[in-house]
């Protein structure tokens, strides 16, 4: 999944919408998901009843049927044995051999068996612990929309902010901060949520020394006494290297 430079976000059409809620981070578990999805697939509503796997990669987000494989994220659900040393080779070997006999278009069939290898190779499945589900595109437009709506910027201002950037314009951090609060990625108080930042760029914030340094970036600007959406800016472009989730949607 590609990232964005922060500012690209600004580029999204905007119009007026409602806001509800603190934020609107959605958790979901694996059974959760196999509830929802005997009810969609139901009578044949929806599709074949062996089609329940690619369904629950759908709810959850870790399925797309353009790849017809699953993304890195599929393993929040997954738990490794820690004497097993082997299990991601072993994952990916699988996978491999299930990509190479089982076309793309077959995708009921394919997200089984690919979904198949993490169950027998990965780790033990977590069917019970709700798990961060990322947002779609369509998701990321409504929030922005919202946070239009409630701080009362202007559209016609949207163009100087993406023409000469976040940094010279205060609505404009405030904005972002307003984004990255309604997606549950950012609070004052705690910074960035990398794990939840990192299931929705798919692993891009996983690697623990990056983790590290960012949370040393965080506690230093919080030691300047900024104000709360200069703060929210310098951490997303400063700590989190100006790259905040997201998804192309041109």
């Amino acid at each position: 999944m590609k990232l964005l430079p922060a500012a690209v976000i600004l580029t999204f059409t905007i119009d007026v919408a409602v806001s509800v809620g603190h934020h609107e981070a959605v958790f979901k578990s694996v059974r959760q998901a196999r509830r929802e999805c005997s009810v969609h697939l139901r009578d044949g509503t929806a599709g074949r009843g062996e089609c329940s796997t690619r369904c629950r990669g759908l709810v959850t987000r870790y399925w797309n049927d353009s790849v017809g494989f699953p993304a890195e994220t599929i393993d929040r659900f997954y738990q490794p044995a820690a004497d097993d040393g082997e299990y991601y080779d072993l994952t990916e070997q699988c996978l491999g051999e299930v990509t190479a006999t089982i076309p793309v278009e077959d995708s009921c069939r394919r997200a089984d068996c690919t979904v198949q290898c993490y169950g027998d190779q990965y780790g033990q499945l977590d069917g019970e612990t709700a798990k961060f589900v990322p947002f779609t595109d369509l998701q990321h437009r409504r929030i922005l929309k919202e946070c239009v709506a409630m701080l009362g910027v202007p559209v016609e201002r949207l163009a100087l902010f993406v023409k000469h950037g976040i940094e010279y314009y205060h609505d404009a951090k405030c904005l972002l901060r307003c984004f990255m609060l309604r997606e549950g990625h950012y609070t004052d108080d705690e910074g960035p949520d990398m794990e939840r930042m990192s299931l929705q760029c798919e692993g891009n914030y996983n690697d623990e020394e990056f983790r590290i340094k960012a949370r040393s970036c965080v506690r230093s600007l919080k030691e300047q006494y900024l104000d709360h959406c200069s703060l929210a800016y310098r951490i997303a472009d400063e700590c989190v290297n100006g790259e905040i989730a997201y998804p192309d949607v041109n």
